[in-house]
């Protein structure tokens, strides 16, 4: 019995435990600390009032892409029209499909809303990215300094999502970073991989937004990003990307902002759901896209967060080998297991504030799993980005 309470110190037990020890703190002081400044970030931002009740909001063309989303546009719309907004305020609609449908819907609310309107972008367009063409034609429209962007599948659940989003213009910042995340339909269809897709969509958000709140953005969401009409044509546009179809949201921002002119903007009335009646497709899809694009952005992001996710597999790895090489010992496998539990703990805890926070719903006890099989999931879509890699490019569309 007291045989198993013996510790035998050994090269391969110090070797393993350092290397574990090493593990454990580039993930608690790394990425913990990265999640945990999300969800600080989100708690704030929903805390925070407004002081002067009467202050004068910036004037904002807000600016909607639409492509085969009639059925959800009306009411989109009106919940855009209808905000709760001190200052004066635009609906674009740029029509870039369906156009009868479309047309129809608009043409009944600019009858009631004269601040809407509506333009096409031409049906000949053919090696350009017809986004990024919708999204120009509608700053070019547009009265106000200020646009934000975003998309007829979309729902805004809160009166003050404009407000929230455009108080930052009124302390100099000229691009606001929001959040937006694929919510299904009632009618969506569900397969196989629900959770991988959630953890994996938490995973990017964390990604970009920490980076975003560190002061260093390089990516937002095209669904909910605001900049001043003049940084656009300042940068002359989408002109440094135009050989690829998209980049609007991340190759552009990171073109434009840095830790000075941006800020992130994350309290709960400012949350965009995008509906999707095929949510895995989306998914796919926002994830092969944005894997193309990311070789054109600044990587540390991607490297810290891609070595801390193979910091894990190692932590793991050594605790696992640590506990096993002491046998019969208890110690090793008690100190195994006290390592593993503190590291994990302190990461579901931060994971789980910051999916609360951007997506309502609770992530704990599969975190370990999911930060296993996460860069197994990013290698799986990365070769199918390598092999469909024409059809990010323009030509020949």
């Amino acid at each position: 019995m007291n045989e198993m309470f013996e510790l035998t110190i050994t090269p391969a037990l110090i070797a393993l435990y350092s290397v574990a020890f090493v593990c454990a703190i580039y993930l608690i002081f790394g990425m913990r600390r990265y999640a945990a400044s999300v969800a600080r970030k989100a708690a704030a931002d929903t805390a925070k009032t407004e002081t002067d009740s009467d202050s004068e909001m910036p004037g904002v063309s807000v600016i909607v892409y639409s492509n085969e989303d009639a059925w959800n546009l009306e009411s989109f719309l009106r919940s855009i029209l209808a905000q709760n907004y001190r200052g004066q305020m635009e609906v674009i609609v740029v029509n870039d499909g369906a156009a009868a449908t479309t047309e129809a819907v608009v043409g009944r609310l600019e009858e009631e809303y004269p601040n809407l309107y509506m333009t096409f972008t031409p049906t000949a367009s053919r090696n350009l990215s017809r986004k990024k063409l919708a999204i120009t034609l509608g700053i070019k429209a547009a009265r106000y300094e200020v646009v934000l962007l975003t998309q007829g599948n979309c729902r805004i659940t809160s009166a003050d999502w404009l407000s929230s989003m455009m108080r930052h213009f009124n302390s100099g910042k000229e691009v606001v970073v929001g959040f937006a995340h694929i919510v299904p339909s009632d009618d969506a269809d569900h397969t196989f991989g629900e959770g991988v897709r959630s953890f994996d969509s938490l995973y990017t958000a964390i990604k970009y937004l920490s980076w975003a709140i560190a002061g260093r953005p390089y990516r937002g969401n095209s669904y909910n990003l605001a900049y001043r009409r003049s940084l656009f044509f300042k940068n002359k546009g989408f002109s440094r990307s135009l050989n690829l179809k998209y980049g609007d949201d991340d190759i552009f921002l990171s073109e434009i902002a840095d830790g000075d002119n941006t800020a992130v903007e994350l309290s709960s009335d400012s949350i965009v759901s995008v509906i999707e009646q095929h949510p895995a497709k989306a998914h796919a899809d926002d994830k092969r896209q944005h894997d193309f694009t990311k070789k054109y952005l600044r990587r540390s992001a991607d490297f810290f967060y891609g070595t801390s996710l193979w910091t894990w597999w190692i932590f793991l790895g050594t605790v696992i080998a640590g506990g096993i090489i002491g046998y019969p010992g208890l110690i090793p496998a008690i100190v195994s297991a006290v390592l593993f539990l503190l590291t994990s703990i302190l990461l579901m805890v931060a994971f789980n504030k910051a999916s609360r926070r951007l997506f309502g719903c609770r992530m704990l006890w599969s975190l370990p799993f999911m930060l296993l099989f996460e860069p197994i999931y990013n290698m799986w879509y990365r070769i199918g980005s390598g092999r469909n890699r024409s059809k990010n490019l323009t030509s020949g569309i």
